[in-house]
């Protein structure tokens, strides 16, 4: 899982290729874990919210370039035009539609992005 989460920077310019669906949420459930822990210390430590505040926006401009990217692999994945991802400016609708896309599977076949990736299952060894 972290693999996935400093890969994301790795592939920070790479806005052209694909992202399975499996790699897109070892990613983000990294970063949520991230944003819920500077969000809770926000609250624990309300006296200082501004610090808070910078360290967020700080975070934010790190991983910005390299989070566009993701969401723009992740919807060519699904064979929709990365730019979409830009839904995330309007307000509900764009993030619902968002979560839609990114939850949805991955286009099992090759398109215009680049080829089709299956996911690799896991086998589970029971006793």
């Amino acid at each position: 899982m972290i693999k996935a989460y400093f890969e994301m920077f790795e592939r920070d310019r790479e806005f052209s290729t694909r992202q399975t669906k499996e790699d897109f949420w070892r990613s983000a459930c990294i970063d949520i874990v991230i944003w819920a822990i500077i969000a809770l210390l926000a609250i624990i430590f309300a006296d200082m919210l501004i610090f808070w505040g910078a360290v967020a926006v700080l975070y934010l401009a790190v991983t910005f370039s390299a989070r566009l990217a993701l969401w723009f692999r992740r919807m060519h994945d699904t064979g929709i035009k990365g730019t979409f991802s830009l839904a995330f400016l309007i307000p509900v609708l764009g993030v619902l539609a968002l979560l839609f896309i990114f939850m949805s599977d991955s286009q099992p076949k090759n398109n215009a992005y680049g080829e089709y990736v299956k996911p690799t299952k896991k086998k589970i060894i029971r006793p």
